[in-house]
């Protein structure tokens, strides 16, 4: 019997490893998330200069930082998408986002546009 916490994780971890298809109706998708849930605190260009983190104890993350993208993997990129920051030791305030969890292909259009940042 696998975990219950498990089954979310692979489920999410399917769609970054390559085997969910990236199409172009995910990555609007995901663009639209970005602008609706992520560029408020996270900025339009990743750079964690947002409107809204002037109000967090803790700057959000700058995508755009060369030695960050270096250190982090798809996979640990789409958990903290999905499950927010709290959940692996981050920032509280990075919200989850479980509405993602069964659509897979828009979790990896989310990874490739912050890889894009």
């Amino acid at each position: 019997m696998i975990a219950r916490w498990l089954a979310p994780v692979l489920l999410v971890l399917g769609g970054c490893g390559g085997s969910a298809e990236v199409t172009p109706a995910a990555r609007q998708r995901a663009a639209t998330i970005w602008s609706e849930r992520c560029a408020n605190c996270h900025g339009p260009t990743g750079r964690g200069d947002g409107p809204g983190a002037k109000l967090l104890p803790k700057a959000p993350r700058n995508f755009a930082d060369a030695t960050w993208q270096g250190s982090v993997d798809d996979a640990r990129i789409a958990q903290v998408i999905v499950d927010g920051g709290l959940r692996y030791g981050l920032d509280s305030n990075m919200a989850a986002n479980p509405d993602l969890q069964r659509e897979p292909a828009v979790v990896s259009a989310l990874v490739e546009l912050i890889r894009g940042l």
